[in-house]
């Protein structure tokens, strides 16, 4: 293995490598970079999937930015089911085993994708770069950038 390659994206060219995000406590900080590595990500609409949490948000930039106490404002930016309408999350599945493991086994008869997101930087700071700073996106507007890959 070359020197500073990630075991996740070695393995996905071979297999396809699956992370589960659910139950309520969240995918943060370097968990959620490597649930990103994963071929096919599953959440639950329970689940929250962000780089940063809604604390630490809050803590750095202030309740203006992003209030922790807002439980809508926090599902529709970090929860599964938007990340999955934006493509971030590639099932979403119901917070039970069961459900899950229908998931599981679906995911693994796609097989390994075609193009893995790691693949595909051109194309999300594309989508960055067409956001608008000055106001703060509302739910519907993210997933149309997201989902379609067009700018707004």
């Amino acid at each position: 293995m070359e020197k500073g390659r990630i075991a996740a994206l070695d393995a996905g060219r071979a297999i396809a490598v699956v992370g589960v995000v659910a139950g309520m406590v969240g995918c943060f900080g370097g968990m959620s970079i490597s649930a990103s590595l994963c071929s096919y990500l599953i959440m639950t609409r329970q689940a929250r999937l962000g780089l940063n949490g809604p604390e630490v948000i809050e803590e750095q930039s202030g309740i203006e930015e992003f209030d922790l106490k807002d439980r809508q404002l926090i599902w529709g930016v970090n929860g599964g089911e938007q990340r999955h309408a934006t493509g971030f999350a590639d099932y979403l599945a119901e917070d039970d085993v069961e459900a899950i493991k229908r998931c599981i086994v679906e995911v693994f008869a796609r097989g390994i994708p075609s193009t893995h997101r790691s693949e595909q930087v051109d194309d999300y700071l594309k989508r960055l770069a067409g956001i608008d700073v000055s106001y703060q996106l509302e739910t519907s507007e993210v997933r149309k950038l997201w989902s379609n890959g067009e700018n707004l």
